[in-house]
């Protein structure tokens, strides 16, 4: 992990990172966001059913919500929802059985700590979804798989039991989907869960397996902040659009903070990475600018607190 120098901070900088990085209670925002997703998705799955909506309708609604719903399994995987970690964690479980119900938070928790700890290294597991450009979206589809996968293949002693566990969710998963297509529910199971289950995994892959890492080629190992990118330009769409994580060196560097902080922590440590190469993605940008340790940034880049 990069030490940043906060002593160079004023006191009340240094206080209100310590704030935004660090759970303290509630993260209500994120509690509210998902008690709308869940009563949205269990909503959509009841009216659907009833024939009160279109299956075709349902099916963009909870893949939207399933979308907007790893904001709240993410943070819970960072302990980020709540410091009681009973609560903290079941809200996460809960926004998970959303859209996988057949995976353990605490092994999503193993992998997802595995990618922070070796991003882009050998040993990080979203190495999975970089590769060939034509192989990409079959990849992104099937996260929960490489997941599940790479546990098998680089478990410890530490993951055992929650694969286990995991196996075991998605065999009474299985079993589910098999009483409900007998009874006549099969094509509201591939409409409404399996469908968008892929879709949504689809659009992760995209927006935060992959696009954060662009070009993949450095490891944290070597240097921590040309291994993330940060995004300017048009944040009012894509902070939402992409859950925050726009600003994903932020993240790396305060994995513990609530998603919707990242901003505010950008403006105060963005003087303190001057020294630092910075990696960014411009705008609607793909493929990224490196600004050098010393070198002159642009506006939104070294200033904190301008927008793009």
């Amino acid at each position: 992990m990069l030490r940043l120098p906060v002593e160079r901070l004023s006191a009340e900088d240094r206080a209100a990172l310590a704030r935004l990085t660090h759970m303290d209670g509630i993260a209500w925002p994120t509690v509210t966001l998902w008690a709308v997703l869940t009563a949205t998705f269990l909503g959509v799955y009841v009216t659907a059913a009833l024939g009160g909506l279109p299956l075709w309708v349902g099916l963009i609604l909870n893949t939207v919500v399933g979308y907007v719903a790893f904001a709240v399994a993410h943070d819970g995987i960072h302990r980020a929802i709540a410091r009681h970690r009973g609560l903290n964690d079941a809200i996460a479980q809960l926004g998970v059985l959303l859209v996988v119900p057949y995976v353990d938070l605490r092994l999503f928790r193993w992998g997802h700590s595995l990618h922070h700890r070796h991003t882009s290294g050998p040993g990080d597991p979203d190495r999975a979804f970089h590769g060939r450009t034509w192989t990409l979206p079959l990849r992104w589809m099937f996260i929960d798989l490489a997941y599940f996968w790479h546990a098998v293949c680089h478990g410890d002693a530490t993951s055992a039991p929650y694969l286990r566990r995991s196996l075991w969710m998605a065999a009474i998963s299985l079993g589910l989907i098999v009483v409900l297509t007998l009874a006549g529910y099969g094509l509201e199971v591939l409409m409404l869960w399996f469908i968008p289950s892929r879709l949504i995994q689809l659009a992760l892959g995209f927006s935060f397996f992959w696009l954060p890492h662009v070009p993949h080629t450095v490891s944290q190992d070597e240097n921590f902040t040309r291994a993330t990118t940060m995004r300017f330009g048009y944040e009012r769409l894509l902070g939402p659009l992409l859950q925050g994580q726009h600003y994903h060196l932020v993240h790396h560097l305060f994995p513990t903070a609530p998603f919707y902080n990242n901003e505010r922590i950008w403006r105060i440590i963005a003087p303190l990475l001057t020294d630092h190469d910075l990696v960014v993605q411009h705008g609607l940008a793909i493929q990224p600018v490196i600004y050098p340790a010393g070198a002159p940034r642009p506006l939104g880049v070294a200033e904190p607190g301008v927008r793009g």
